[in-house]
């Protein structure tokens, strides 16, 4: 358990006591201050990691604290205390920096709460730094970026899948970088010196797909001035992907079936065949099972098209790699733009880690960039992030990280989470030591030390 550092600033001495013993607990390092002089002293050499900064004190207040802190608010979570609950009054001290406030007299188990959260926070960020470390460390897997364990497992499925010719189908939501993976697939594959032709299907117009698809000659149809190279011809030796595969015209599934098993076209307008040595990637957020089911899929083409099968995981059931992917994107958005790299504020990582992030990475990106373009600011706030509060994580069941998931993937990432919280209490209770700890859980100390090389724990 890290050390929590906690100021607390007060010019009552009673009231220091009672916040300090209500604080008082195992990795907690408290100081104090007994005016603004001595806090505002404090939070600049010390930078503690929580403050909890009274707004009535001699020499110097909490608001002009806040003002002399600046952009340097930020490094410090600071809560106000003040007997005055004014709405006016916590707008004005969050403006200036500050992440909260509470009114005198408090409740106890308010101020634990806060310290509570914060050293999630902190452990939390910690964890995340030591990840970002790893993933700097390693080769990673091209442009995709996650250190979570179901993305590792992702990444090792897809350099398998990059050794194989077979064809691809990748299933996950909207936002979760299909066309991404796609691509990486491509690069390490055999065929990378070949073409990698995207196309969503879904945004072809149904009188064009054939077209679109195969190519047509000219005067196939009214507007046909000239000939036109499908896609899968012009695919020709290298990867053909075909997004949101689930919104092909029946029709034209009858037809691409016929070029998957064959792997001949027939452009619209004629009768000739063109043998195509392409492979095809597929990519699909709906369920094609109940399509199917529906008879809105052709079953014999699902299964040509999963010679292997993927599953992306949503980036809820992996907040891991939220801060890491938040941090990147700041990275790359800095570097784009010839500008400062801000940072986040504590509340707004505590904001990244609350949101569900319905639609992905790619809400996260979008989510990163625009803060980054709007901060006023070193620092990233809360506001800048434009994330609704409606829309904060509700966890109704233990589960909801994995609804959505196929049921062989939730099972196994569900497992996985089990293991590795029960493991890491075991070793936490146990002081790091394997056999103690091997004792408690009912294993011999060989297979907890194989879970713990395969779950990646450490001491």
């Amino acid at each position: 358990m890290s050390v929590l550092r906690i100021l607390i600033a007060d010019d009552e001495a009673p009231a220091r006591f009672a916040m300090r013993r209500a604080l008082s607990q195992t990795a907690t390092e408290i100081m104090e201050a007994g005016d603004g002089d001595a806090a505002l002293e404090l939070i600049r050499s010390e930078v503690p990691d929580l403050v909890f900064l009274d707004l009535q004190m001699p020499k110097r207040g909490g608001i002009e604290i806040l003002k002399e802190l600046g952009h340097a608010a930020g490094q410090s979570e600071i809560i106000v205390v003040t007997a005055n609950d004014s709405v006016a009054t916590a707008v004005e001290c969050i403006r200036l920096g500050a992440s909260d406030f509470i009114a005198k007299p408090y409740e106890v188990e308010q101020v634990r709460s806060i310290a509570a959260r914060v050293r999630k926070r902190l452990e939390l960020q910690q964890r995340v730094d030591h990840l970002q470390n790893q993933l700097d460390s390693q080769s990673g897997c091209g442009a995709m970026v996650g250190v979570s364990g179901p993305m590792q497992r992702l990444f090792q499925q897809m350099t398998k899948a990059a050794r194989s010719d077979a064809d691809l189908l990748i299933r996950g939501e909207t936002g979760t970088g299909k066309e991404l993976i796609a691509r990486e697939i491509h690069r390490l594959s055999g065929r990378s010196a070949g073409p990698f032709i995207a196309v969503n299907t879904a945004a072809i117009p149904e009188s064009l797909t054939e077209s679109e698809l195969f190519g047509h000659v000219r005067g196939a149809f009214t507007g046909a001035d000239t000939t036109r190279t499908g896609v899968f011809e012009q695919a020709h030796g290298g990867t053909l992907f075909l997004d949101e595969i689930g919104d092909t015209p029946p029709a034209v599934q009858t037809k691409m079936l016929r070029v998957l098993q064959e792997r001949v076209i027939q452009p619209v307008g004629t009768g000739k065949t063109v043998a195509v040595d392409v492979r095809i990637i597929s990519a699909t957020h709906q369920n094609l099972e109940e399509a199917m089911a529906d008879a809105g899929f052709r079953q014999d083409l699902f299964y040509r098209l999963k010679g292997v099968e993927l599953h992306v995981p949503p980036l809820r059931s992996r907040r891991e790699d939220v801060l890491v992917l938040a941090n990147h994107f700041l990275d790359r958005w800095s570097s784009k733009s010839n500008q400062a790299r801000p940072d986040f504020s504590p509340a707004a990582i505590d904001a990244l880690l609350a949101h569900r992030w319905p639609g992905n990475v790619r809400e996260l990106e979008h989510t990163v960039q625009r803060a980054a373009m709007m901060a006023d600011q070193a620092l990233i706030d809360p506001a800048d992030l434009g994330i609704a509060s409606s829309t904060a994580v509700v966890e109704e069941s233990p589960f909801a990280a994995y609804i959505g998931l196929p049921l062989s993937e939730a099972k196994m990432q569900a497992s996985e989470l089990l293991e590795r919280t029960l493991i890491t209490a075991a070793l936490d209770r146990a002081q790091g030591n394997v056999s103690e700890a091997a004792r408690q859980l009912g294993m011999h100390r060989q297979s907890l030390q194989q879970k713990m090389t395969q779950l990646e724990i450490r001491r």
